[in-house]
């Protein structure tokens, strides 16, 4: 479904989410403990993770020098380009030009939604 170097971020990506999450649970569940409180503000929270965040160590993961180029063509580019060429035609096909005038032909033209 992804392609391999996609996947392969996302899975990176996933890595450090769990371990960050893996750090910092059991700091703020002791936290809570200690202090006898069942749930914590994100201010709590955000005390708890300044705390500690000095003691959060991340492996440096594969693959994290190897990005996708940035496109400013779209992938569904081509698809529109070719819908609006193929709509052009038609209507140049199926449009007797010769037989309208202009008025009549700009008239046409202003109510096509």
């Amino acid at each position: 479904m992804y392609p391999p170097l996609l996947s392969g971020t996302i899975l990176i990506r996933i890595l450090c989410f769990r371990a960050i999450i893996n750090h910092f649970n059991p700091k703020i569940e002791s936290y809570a403990a200690v202090n006898h409180i069942s749930q914590l503000s994100e201010e709590q929270v955000l005390e708890v993770v300044r705390a500690n965040y000095d003691t959060l160590t991340l492996k440096l993961q594969d693959g994290l020098d190897q990005y996708e180029r940035y496109s400013e063509q779209h992938k569904e580019a081509a698809f529109f380009k070719e819908l609006v060429r193929s709509i052009s035609t038609n209507v140049r096909r199926n449009l007797a030009f010769h037989t309208l005038s202009q008025e009549v032909l700009l008239k046409e033209f202003s109510t096509i939604s």
